[in-house]
């Protein structure tokens, strides 16, 4: 602050030294130009190659069960307890009763370690949500530790 004396009375001129707030907005500047740089660094992963070989061997390996709409019609509400006596549902390219899925599964999986043990699943879209439900509970009572994953269907 500064008093001015050239006037008789005493005033008071205040005025806003800059300076420092430059000076804390250049360190700020500063520290930010540092520091950013190093946040924006990113992480080496080393992802594993697959070989095409392998791919076959999977797609061997895989158990896909399709249920499609005109084999296995539960297309509305189901009225009853389990399942229509009428559903066939595709098991490794073959059309089998759903009834007898259980039996199956079991003879296919049963046999594979635990962490092999997956059955794909590719359904029909139209169908009733529950009565999937029922037909995969049914597919996972023969087997422990069962694994479901799902598939497009075609």
């Amino acid at each position: 602050m500064q008093f001015n004396s050239n006037d008789t009375g005493s005033s008071l001129q205040s005025e806003i030294n800059i300076t420092p707030l430059v000076d804390v907005v250049l360190v700020l500047l500063i520290i930010f130009m540092v520091v950013v740089p190093l946040l924006i660094e990113g992480y080496d992963v080393d992802i594993p190659r697959a070989s095409a070989d392998t791919s076959a061997q999977v797609a061997e390996s895989q158990l896909i069960l399709s249920i499609g709409s005109a084999a296995c019609p539960i297309l509305g509400p189901l009225a009853e307890e389990g399942i229509p006596k009428n559903c066939q549902v595709t098991l490794a390219d073959q059309k089998i009763p759903a009834a007898e899925l259980p039996a199956r599964v079991a003879s296919i999986l049963g046999g594979r370690p635990a962490e092999q043990r997956a059955l794909f699943l590719a359904v029909d879209d139209r169908l009733n949500y529950e009565g999937v439900l029922r037909i995969i509970d049914l597919a996972k009572s023969g087997v422990e530790d069962l694994k479901i994953e799902f598939v497009a269907a075609n």
